[in-house]
């Protein structure tokens, strides 16, 4: 198969995966759950689209999806609020109707009530009341009956209590939501996201979230779609598999020529330039950010068994749930982002032969904007989170979406440095980009795949400007098709295109692969990475409001996403180990085992927990369990943290003097990080998010998510183990990984310096 067949397959590929996604996502948004002018009993009005789209800006504004979940999305600690206020709401109905038509006033103290295995006769007419579509879609008017009319007003005494007056068995601090007339709008968002996952689609007999959550007391259970299309996912990942192991065997992609270790040591002989040494603050950075964001996931972890203290009750109170939750996704996001724009840094005079003039000015001034948005977005989330800054909240402060929580302003300001880091990066490799006259099949080889990482970069930073397609105010559905583009493309298809692309031209650097083959494997990566990737974002529209169709594509195009990345690695362990065996020393061995960590977690966590997860019938049961955070820790930090890691120490080992060089230090954190997130997995949020899903069966799902199910003994236990695993990857892991950078920054080569102790000049 040659290299040209594969660059057009991964064109042709890209465009139309895009086209399916896009394409759906036209179709999709007129089948959004309606938002009623008016929601009516009789002739009274109980409330309103602005109420509700009031109590939307609340829910965000306080950071409440970092707090708990709408729809399965958002935080896997707190209560699901559209699963508990449907539960309670079917609870209340069958009060109303016991108590014939003459409510107890003092009915919402008791909720939520003990779960039910099997339905009763009363609970039947209930389920039949909530799932009749009393939406006249010509009015815009919502009629509720009237037991349902009691069931809002008890659910808003319920959710005023909640968020006044704190709750700490949820980890809910007095005023979460301060003012009466805030928890009121909030408490009706809830309801009409209940309404939502509880009735009918019209002429459907499943509703709009397609029955999910699973809740047989209100008649919610799994779709025949659901079933189906998990076969098919089954089908398809065997049958795409075939195909790939046929290719990779039959055109030979494992099979290319190496250039052996001379390859490394010339790489480290290379003069160091101005702007490769002003890179190494982005990596001190990016440590620093790394151990706080860990902290804070041991915060949290705290937090899951003792919801409102950690140990004293002052710092429950002044560091809550919501705001340690937002910084500990902020974070692991920005301190990766980091270590890859200094990676880039570093690697453009390496690849363009040159250092362009200015390059060390244009390296510091990015540097300054990164840290600059980097405090200004974590701090604005917090005083957001705190109510400090009135209406300029979705602008400073926390924009209420989980995974991109900073602010709109922010937001911006961090497109707009992305964008200035293409240009930095372009302009140093741009002579690696134009061919010349009579060049060997090597250096076009070469030029194809630096040009293949460039356009990585550029989409990159592309996906990351659909977080701009909605706004304050964007119907909830829409809102979290456009922030799954950004979140779910970049994290399983554009990182992994840009991971390969990166590790491609690392391993040519160093001689493990020759250019030809990696290229040949970084196209066929990204064909794979593609097809699965992009439509496969789908399975995060199972039960966000969207039609059905979406149980099909992320069902069949979720299941391929096991196969890429592992492909290039294995290609350059296999060569790394037949260097070790001619007894020569390799300068680079600590960022390729990393990297080979990488992958392993790669199958692991985004493969194996991942297609897990996304088959449509599990799925259904698991959603917003903890076997989400399962497959997120192990495929976010196992492959992208691990892979960020490698890229630091690859560039570090080319910056500090080679008698400053550590390996035992990079020994105990390489054990320390993997061991870690190894107990972590195994010994609580595996086991953990089982538990969840055989409660969300059994019970409900709103249930699997209650503080009874937390405050269980087992739970209870397996949360307090995680200080075993925790304090492995921080006083093991990263400790000794920030130790080494800082002891080793004083010990950087000077601008020129080439590790055989010579001067010189790139030109």
């Amino acid at each position: 198969m040659g290299t040209k067949g594969l660059r057009n397959g991964a064109i042709l590929t890209f465009f139309v995966s895009m086209g399916i996604l896009l394409i759906g996502g036209h179709f999709a948004k007129e089948k959004v759950p309606p938002i009623p002018e008016k929601v009516v009993v009789g002739e009274t009005v109980l409330t309103d689209r602005a109420a509700i789209m009031r109590g939307q800006d609340v829910y965000q504004r306080y950071g409440l999806m970092d707090h708990g979940s709408v729809w399965g999305h958002g935080s896997l600690r707190g209560m699901d609020f559209s699963a508990h206020t449907l539960h309670c709401l079917g609870a209340l109905i069958k009060q109303y109707h016991a108590a014939s038509g003459q409510p107890d006033a003092e009915a919402y103290k008791a909720l939520p009530p003990k779960p039910q295995r099997e339905l009763d006769e009363a609970a039947v007419k209930v389920a039949q009341e909530i799932r009749v579509n009393r939406y006249d879609d010509k009015s815009k008017t919502l009629e509720l009956t009237p037991a349902q009319g009691y069931a809002l007003e008890q659910m808003r005494k319920y959710w005023d209590r909640e968020f006044a007056e704190g709750d700490p068995r949820y980890g809910f601090l007095k005023d979460t939501v301060p003012r009466a007339d805030e928890r009121k709008d909030l408490a009706d968002f809830f309801f009409w996201t209940a309404w939502a996952a509880g009735t009918n689609r019209p002429g459907e007999n499943y509703s709009y979230t397609n029955n999910w959550p699973a809740d047989r007391s209100i008649g919610n259970t799994a779709s025949a779609e659901a079933l189906v299309w998990s076969l098919g996912s089954i089908l398809s990942l065997f049958a795409v598999l075939g195909i790939v192991v046929y290719v990779v065997h039959r055109y030979g992609f494992f099979y290319g020529e190496s250039k052996a270790v001379e390859a490394a040591q010339r790489l480290l002989e290379s003069p160091v330039t101005a702007s490769q040494r002003a890179s190494a603050k982005f990596f001190l950075i990016a440590g620093l950010l790394f151990i706080v964001q860990i902290f804070n996931g041991g915060l949290l972890a705290h937090y899951t068994v003792h919801p409102s203290s950690f140990y004293v009750k002052i710092v429950g109170e002044m560091y809550p749930y919501s705001w340690a939750k937002s910084w500990h996704l902020q974070l692991a996001i920005l301190w990766i982002a980091v270590s890859w724009m200094g990676t880039a840094v570093y690697l453009a005079p390496l690849v363009g032969r040159r250092e362009p003039p200015a390059q060390r000015l244009l390296v510091n001034i990015l540097f300054i904007a990164a840290v600059a948005v980097t405090v200004g977005s974590l701090f604005g989330e917090v005083l957001g989170i705190k109510g400090y800054l009135g209406q300029a909240w979705f602008w400073l402060g926390h924009q209420g979406w989980e995974y991109l929580e900073l602010g709109r302003l922010w937001q911006i300001l961090l497109f707009g440095g992305l964008i200035f880091w293409l240009v930095v990066v372009y302009r140093a490799m741009l002579p690696a980009l134009y061919s010349e006259p009579g060049e060997s099949e090597d250096t076009a080889n070469r030029r194809a795949l630096t040009i293949f990482y460039v356009l990585s970069a550029v989409f990159v930073v592309a996906f990351f400007g659909f977080g701009l397609m909605y706004s304050r105010g964007t119907h909830l559905t829409i809102a979290d098709y456009w922030r799954w583009f950004v979140v779910h493309i970049w994290v399983e298809s554009i990182f992994e295109f840009f991971g390969v692309a990166v590790i491609s031209l690392f391993l040519v650097t160093l001689g493990l692969v020759s250019a030809k083959s990696a290229l040949r494997v970084a196209y066929l990566t990204a064909i794979l990475v593609f097809i699965s990737g992009i439509p496969g974002t789908a399975h995060h529209y199972f039960w966000y409001g969207g039609p059905s169709f979406w149980l099909a594509i992320g069902g069949v195009f979720s299941s391929l996403e096991p196969i890429p990345l592992i492909l290039l690695v294995v290609r350059a362990w296999m060569e790394y180990r037949s260097i070790r065996a001619e007894g020569k020393e390799f300068p680079y061995r600590w960022p390729l085992y990393f990297l080979t960590a990488s992958s392993v977690w790669n199958f692991v966590g985004a493969g194996m927990f991942g297609f897990l997860i996304n088959l449509p019938i599990v799925n259904y049961y698991e959603h917003a369990t903890y076997l989400t955070a399962n497959h997120a820790h192990t495929a976010l930090f196992g492959v992208y943290g691990m892979l960020a890691i490698a890229l630091i120490l690859f560039s570090w080992r080319g910056l500090v003097e080679n008698r400053y060089w550590n390996d035992r230090i990079l020994m105990l954190s390489f054990w320390g990080l993997n061991l870690g997130l190894f107990l972590m997995f195994s010994t609580g949020l595996l086991p953990i998010g089982m538990l969840q899903v055989w409660t969300s069966y059994d019970q409900g799902f709103w249930y699997a998510r209650s503080a009874d199910f937390y405050e269980t003994q087992l739970v209870q236990t397996l949360g307090n183990w995680r200080i075993l695993p925790d304090t492995i990857i921080i006083v093991l892991g990263a400790f000794p990984l920030l130790y080494f950078l800082l002891s080793t920054y004083p010990r950087l080569r000077k601008v020129g310096e080439s590790e055989a102790g010579t001067t010189g000049q790139r030109h």
